[in-house]
């Protein structure tokens, strides 16, 4: 009797883990518009270091459009999920960033 109900409650015990670890991975690790507006930031960023490479920009304009840039990476990790309104806000400031980079 011993080994049937150890049998069965490690049974139970596997199908628990296993459902758990299957819920854990199906659920996103970013939230879509939260991730739209990190990959926005990152490239912008990568611009940000080619042109200053190239000698596009000083290193003074270079050094602000970064921290601006990271300003909106800090607001965006700072939320866990991003209304519609949010996401457009922070697309709006790094719509501004890029026209400094390229004006």
């Amino acid at each position: 009797m011993n080994i049937k109900r150890a049998a069965l409650i490690l049974t139970l015990a596997a199908s628990v883990l296993g459902a758990t670890a299957a819920a854990a991975s199906a659920q996103p690790l970013e939230h879509p518009r939260k991730a739209e507006v990190l990959a926005r930031a990152a490239h912008q960023r990568q611009e940000i270091k080619a042109e200053f490479r190239r000698g596009e920009i000083g290193p003074a304009k270079a050094h602000r459009l970064m921290a601006a840039n990271r300003q909106v990476v800090r607001e965006v990790r700072h939320h866990r999920t991003l209304s519609v309104a949010e996401q457009r806000r922070l697309n709006r400031q790094e719509t501004r960033i890029h026209r400094h980079l390229n004006g």
